[in-house]
């Protein structure tokens, strides 16, 4: 970088790129979720566990995590974490149901620094003017990833068997953490090295209550918190079962599905930076009412889809989608950036995140059992779109307390 880059620049590159394969590494089981649970010997549904768990192993990290952020900084942190999901995909190469449980558990713990890593990043070194945009394009990261395991586990699967999807899957991020590692001095300047994580500390309830502290109490961040728990039920389920759905219920093939797949993740890559260029300039609050609206008719619209839907309609479906279920994210964190204290975002990001990630963890869980009693994905999307529109009350009473505060 020459020396007049701004700082920002590099930041959003490195954050980026980790983001973007944390991501990948947490979607490489939906989208091999039919070949993975049929080895496992389990029904095609279960698939809803393990992302669960995913979002499980996420929630966890964020719980304790604010003493290792400090200690390692976030740079390093995120690399501890892409290596972290990395071993968890390849314990996943066995197909023992007991150990994927674990295996999608230290998987969601290898994501878990992407979110108050990149915020401490990019709030340290990006304008306050331009935070929306971004961090939505460091959140971009996220479909894109999910959109790079779509199309590289799926075909590499076809080719060497899903083992083989897996094994590669396990290596891309690896070349990642080589790749950022010139930069990791001049991000992690700020680290203090002299907080050494412990067992004691890491438990200690000062460590455990760190994130929560700075929202109680905070009407505003916590109806924020609440909406995305709300935005965050509808993606996960829906990035959990689209493929399977293609699979089992509509008749196509996982390349196909796999694709439909893709493009649902490539348009919410887009789509969370015109977003985030639309919050800078309407606030984040009207820019995530309109997506809940948005998405909630979207996610009706794949509750339609039946036996004999082309696929290039489906495909079509799925870039609505993505444009409207997948874009919120970088407008939430960067809404939560702006209501945290001075010196606590990535508290404030770790303990918002970790109410939100309740969404991912439960609503996957619910749907895997809901599939089996109802009888089809259909009915179980139809509410999905009502949980869409209960964000809208709530982001309507966060942007009141803001006024207010």
């Amino acid at each position: 970088m020459g020396a007049t880059t701004p700082a920002w620049v590099p930041a959003l590159a490195i954050t980026m790129v980790m983001q973007t394969m944390a991501a990948f590494l947490g979607r490489v089981f939906p989208v091999i979720g039919p070949e993975l649970t049929a080895a496992a010997g389990v029904s095609p549904e279960k698939i809803g566990l393990l992302a669960g768990l995913v979002a499980g192993g996420t929630m966890w990290f964020l719980a304790g995590g604010s003493l290792l952020l400090s200690h390692f900084g976030p740079v390093r942190l995120l690399q501890i974490g892409a290596v972290v999901g990395s071993l968890g995909v390849l314990a996943s190469i066995t197909a023992w149901w007991p150990l994927l449980l674990l295996a999608a558990f230290v998987v969601g713990a290898g994501y878990g620094p992407s979110p108050p890593a990149g915020s401490e990043i990019l709030t340290r070194n990006a304008p306050k003017g331009r935070r929306s945009l971004i961090m939505s394009v460091k959140q971009s990261g996220v479909p894109l990833g999910g959109a790079l395991a779509g199309l590289i586990v799926p075909a590499v699967a076809a080719w060497g068997g899903w083992r083989m999807g897996l094994l590669v899957a396990a290596l891309l991020p690896l070349l990642a953490v080589l790749a950022v590692q010139p930069w990791r001095e001049r991000l992690d300047a700020q680290r203090d090295a002299s907080r050494r994580p412990t067992l004691a500390n890491l438990v200690s309830p000062a460590n455990l209550t760190a994130p929560f502290s700075v929202i109680r109490g905070n009407r505003a961040m916590l109806m924020v918190a609440a909406a995305g728990f709300c935005f965050a039920s509808v993606q996960g389920c829906l990035l959990t079962f689209f493929v399977t759905q293609l699979t089992t219920e509509i008749g196509y093939t996982l390349a196909a599905a796999g694709a439909a797949f893709s493009a649902m993740q490539f348009s919410g890559t887009f789509a969370r930076v015109v977003m985030g260029w639309v919050a800078d300039r309407i606030g984040g609050g009207r820019a995530l009412v309109a997506l809940a609206v948005a998405s909630s008719l979207m996610v009706l619209a794949v509750s339609e889809i039946a036996p004999g839907w082309p696929v290039w309609a489906v495909t079509l479906l799925g870039l609505g989608v993505g444009t409207t279920s997948t874009s919120w994210n970088g407008v939430y964190l960067a809404e939560v950036a702006r209501l945290a204290p001075e010196g606590r975002v990535g508290d404030a990001t770790a303990g918002s995140t970790i109410l939100t990630f309740g969404g991912y963890l439960v609503s996957p869980i619910v749907f895997a059992f809901a599939v089996p009693i109802v009888g089809r994905y259909g009915t179980c999307f139809v509410a999905l779109a009502a949980i869409a529109l209960l964000a809208v009350p709530m982001l309507l009473a966060a942007m009141r307390a803001g006024r207010a505060a």
